[in-house]
């Protein structure tokens, strides 16, 4: 005689039959997936120094870019304007009333200017003077184009580290920060030098006439 079936045999009672016979099916355990554990690892320490001296070394690439180009096209030549309009205090009023000059009055300062002030030499020196500023000048726009290209090799450099270590940068959004970030800076130095600096009160006329008069009074007295 046949024992019942057990659970043991690895077979499930499904249902009595007819002649009370329990029907068998095989036991069948589900399956169970284990999901491997996914471990996100830190970046390397460096990776975070390698993206501070690109950002860095971007920033001041823009900050240098427009800092050369408004000091040298705007504000230099504002700063010329500015000595020329302090000068012509005292030449214009002297060249407009040249006209009324007596024809003796002409011939002396004529003489003072061939013989007292020697015109030709002062005209050399001057020329040589503007020669020399403007190589000097020069020299000081080449020193500043330097500094920005120093900082474009730097970034250079920095992303083809980051192109080698495959260090996920977002460009457009890095680019894109920094840029906007110099341009609202641009414009406040801008409107800082036009309403500022430029309406600064330097020595008046007035202040000039007194240093200059005092000095020659204490030099005759």
């Amino acid at each position: 005689m046949r024992r019942p079936p057990s659970y043991s045999d690895s077979f499930i009672i499904r249902s009595p039959s007819l002649h009370n016979t329990p029907t068998l099916e095989p036991l069948v355990f589900p399956e169970y997936r284990i999901e491997p554990e996914i471990i996100v690892l830190d970046p390397p320490l460096y990776h975070s120094g390698i993206i501070f001296i690109l950002k860095g070394s971007l920033h001041i690439f823009f900050i240098s870019s427009f800092e050369t180009l408004f000091y040298f096209l705007y504000v230099s030549a504002s700063e010329n304007t500015g000595i020329k309009n302090t000068i012509d205090a005292y030449y214009q009023p002297l060249i407009q009333s040249c006209d009324s000059w007596s024809n003796m009055t002409k011939v002396l300062m004529l003489d003072i200017m061939k013989f007292g002030l020697n015109k030709s030499t002062i005209d050399q020196s001057g020329s040589h003077s503007n020669s020399s500023r403007s190589a000097y000048n020069s020299k000081l726009l080449y020193w500043s184009i330097g500094y920005s290209v120093i900082c474009l090799f730097i970034i250079s450099l920095m992303a083809f580290i980051i192109w080698c270590k495959k260090i996920h940068v977002k460009w457009q959004k890095l680019f894109l920060e920094h840029l906007a970030f110099v341009l609202v800076l641009a414009l406040y130095e801008y409107f800082f030098y036009i309403t500022i600096i430029y309406n600064y009160s330097t020595v008046s006329t007035s202040e000039l006439n007194q240093y200059i008069i005092d000095g020659l009074y204490n030099c005759v007295t």
